[in-house]
């Protein structure tokens, strides 16, 4: 975040954003040792969620478990991949198929792409898919506390999400002007950031009156083709330029010059939170 701030401060060419580095696989092994698989950590997560493992013969990989008393299936993303599309397909896919059915398959993951909400809109699949957050600072806990770490003491949260508000556009001959305003941001359960009590009821306070004073960063792709996100406008905490306020970002962009476009105009916009969790939000304008 503060490479591309200074990147963008000095009106940089684009450039290429990428996320790398398994770093829960890596802080795992650290915990656990060398000999650490995959497995044992979806084991642990699995129990902590309060599933129970399936048998070995239906589950080599020891990452899925079911919810005691229900027909709930449970599986628990790898720590060094992207919880996205594919992953809620493929989970659709063996809740539907193992082991006779399920009514529900739970994706537990650590980390995940940008779209995932609007996947799971897509999918359309209702309270028979959910997709919850595995707690960030999980793996420094289980280090602290190891195997004395109990299920009630942790909280799988629901995914951020953003809400747009008004998204206008004006054609004026060949050239377009795009506004496009941010109504909400909901940010992970404090209960899931490592934070002491006075810091989780400080950012509570912060949640109920202006949500939107946590975004750290956000900016608006004003031609979305589905695949690549190209930044045309960025605010950021910091940032003067928009406004007088280096606390908070501002609520509202305004994109001159845009080139005309026949049809409709798809529009991306991506923001990223203080923590560092990001959220997008996509709709089109005639």
């Amino acid at each position: 975040m503060i490479t591309r701030k200074r990147l963008i401060d000095q009106n940089a060419k684009p450039f290429l954003y990428q996320h790398i580095g398994d770093y829960q696989v890596e802080q795992m092994r650290s915990t656990m040792g060398a000999r650490f698989r995959i497995g044992d950590l979806a084991e642990i997560v699995l129990g902590l969620y309060g599933a129970l493992p399936l048998p070995i013969e239906e589950n080599p990989n020891k990452n899925m478990g079911r919810l005691k008393g229900s027909k709930t299936l449970v599986l628990a993303d790898s720590p060094n991949k992207m919880t996205g599309l594919a992953t809620l397909r493929r989970a659709i896919e063996i809740r539907d198929n193992l082991m006779g059915g399920w009514d529900k398959v739970v994706i537990l993951g650590w980390n995940f792409s940008t779209e995932i909400g609007r996947d799971i809109e897509a999918l359309g699949q209702g309270d028979r898919l959910e997709v919850l957050v595995i707690p960030p600072d999980l793996l420094d806990r289980l280090k602290k506390k190891g195997h004395k770490l109990k299920a009630d003491e942790v909280r799988f949260s629901s995914l951020q999400y953003l809400k747009l508000g008004s998204v206008s556009c004006q054609k004026d001959g060949e050239r377009e002007t795009l506004s496009v305003e941010i109504a909400n941001y909901v940010l992970l359960s404090p209960e899931a950031l490592n934070l002491d009590e006075a810091n989780r009821d400080k950012l509570q306070k912060i949640i109920n009156s202006d949500p939107l004073a946590l975004i750290e960063y956000w900016s608006v792709d004003p031609d979305y083709d589905g695949e690549v996100f190209r930044s045309v406008w960025q605010d950021y905490r910091g940032n003067t330029d928009n406004d007088g306020d280096p606390y908070r970002v501002v609520r509202a962009a305004k994109l001159v010059g845009l080139p005309k476009k026949n049809g409709p105009r798809r529009i991306c916009v991506r923001v990223v939170d203080v923590f560092g969790f990001e959220a997008e939000a996509t709709v089109e304008v005639v």
